[in-house]
């Protein structure tokens, strides 16, 4: 019966219940990676070190009788007697043997999967999920375990960029001055979000910064838009890189002027290093092929998704979901080394109450978002809700709810919604002397109402 064991794999179990070496081994190895009968114990034995408990032959036996195997403690006997004692010099060689057939195993598994897919799927479908089970078998967890000497180095080369660049941006431009500053850029593995209310300007601001990068810097972009249709991004995309009036151009009611700028801005558009994906309901596994397929055919240093709501992830509840959303989004960002600006929906607790600025707890469901996301962008306009002006302040505080690797704090655009775009200011608004100077008038203004109540009161009738 002994002539079943795989050698390499029962001497690994082996050094495993040897105390000593089962950390070594898990750092190494996961029980999934283990393909005959040994994976069993491995399985065990991985849960037990994972909760501190001991791992040797009775605790494993144990934990299997528990689970329903059947005479464990002789299967593991048996195991231990056809091994004999296993060289721990040995380990490196035997992990080596059990990650390259574990590799072989999961590829294999994927082609037999890919037919099946194929019959009960689109092509398009199945080879999006080809795409992600692929990409998936190819991560490397020890890539993520870096000792002080290999982290120190990086972090010199990274001073060595910063210092050639004599204070200019390491990662992608905004296209706003000010809010580069604040942020030192769109890094590397950002997560960016950019939350707010409908009406905000979040899709505006998010598809300024894309023109920027795709059209004037030539930075390939891809933007996931699970809300508008390809065709309303360019006509935005024209209204803001032409100035002109986007009700215009959705009526086709163009001045002569209008159509030359129309003119100057389609042809600026087209030659745009962009792809949009406009399909809905896409979730984190069709997001990742896509963004790994475009990457392979066409480099790919920034991506958009409009927006987080939208999207599609299986979950027991919506808060699960969101929280499987945003730590995928995340895990992308990191996995393309580029940045992720992911668009998402404020409570709409906001509406209700008399400050209507947004603070991080009005993101929508989840807290995973405030705890994933390197940097939270609100974009607030006071205006919108003035609701009596025909020319409501066009000011736009930018909130940095959160910046990973700087201050939180606020920054000024001002908004032309005709265009479809915010520009730059030339100062940048004390948005807190505004507050208490607004505050301070309408404290003005209550005491002298009251002055004016008590004064009526006084008069004879």
């Amino acid at each position: 019966m002994s002539d079943q064991f795989d050698f390499v794999e029962a001497s690994v179990l082996e050094l495993t219940l040897r105390g000593p070496y089962t950390a070594e081994i898990f750092s190494t190895l996961k029980a999934d990676d283990f393909s005959t009968e040994i994976r069993e114990p491995m399985q065990a034995a991985y849960a037990l070190f994972s909760e501190g408990k001991p791992v040797d032959v009775i605790t494993v036996a144990e934990r299997l009788e528990a689970t329903g195997h059947s005479h464990p403690m002789a299967f593991v006997a048996e195991v231990l007697e056809y091994v004999g004692k296993a060289s721990i010099s040995s380990l490196g060689y035997y992990a080596k043997v059990i990650t390259s057939r574990s590799l072989y195993r999961k590829i294999g598994q994927t082609i037999i999967s890919a037919r099946q897919w194929l019959e009960d799927e689109s092509p398009e479908t199945a080879y999006e999920r080809i795409l992600t089970d692929l990409s998936d078998i190819g991560r490397k967890d020890d890539d993520q375990l870096w000792d002080m000497k290999t982290a120190s180095k990086a972090f010199i080369e990274e001073m060595q960029d910063r210092n050639d660049a004599g204070g200019e941006l390491i990662g992608l431009s905004t296209g706003f001055k000010h809010l580069d500053n604040r942020m030192n850029g769109m890094r590397p593995g950002d997560m960016i979000v950019i939350a707010g209310r409908p009406g905000m300007g979040k899709s505006t601001l998010a598809f300024n910064m894309v023109e920027h990068n795709a059209v004037v810097k030539q930075i390939p972009t891809l933007v996931f838009s699970l809300e508008m249709s390809a065709p309303q991004i360019i006509e935005k995309m024209s209204a803001s890189l032409g100035q002109i009036n986007l009700g215009s151009l959705r009526k086709g009611t163009l001045t002569e002027d209008e159509w030359t700028a129309f003119s100057a801005a389609s042809q600026r558009t087209q030659n745009g290093n962009l792809r949009i994906d406009d399909r809905g309901g896409l979730s984190i596994a069709q997001i990742r092929a896509r963004c790994f397929e475009v990457q392979r055919r066409y480099g790919l240093q920034l991506v958009v998704i409009d927006y987080i709501g939208l999207m599609s992830e299986r979950g027991n509840n919506r808060n699960e979901e969101l929280t499987k959303i945003s730590q995928g989004i995340k895990r992308l960002a990191k996995d393309l080394q580029c940045p992720v600006i992911a668009l998402s929906q404020l409570n709409r607790g906001v509406e209700s109450r008399p400050d209507k600025r947004p603070h991080m707890s009005d993101l929508r469901e989840s807290g995973a978002i405030e705890q994933d996301a390197d940097v939270i962008i609100f974009p607030y306009r006071e205006g919108y809700y003035d609701r009596d002006n025909d020319n409501p302040d066009p000011l736009t505080e930018i909130i940095f709810g959160k910046i990973r690797m700087g201050e939180p704090g606020s920054e000024g655009l001002e908004w032309q919604g005709k265009y479809s775009r915010f520009v730059a200011m030339q100062g940048r608004p004390d948005f807190e002397l505004m507050r208490k100077q607004k505050e301070e008038a309408e404290r003005q203004a209550r005491d002298q109402d009251q002055k004016n109540r008590k004064g009526r009161g006084g008069m004879p009738l």
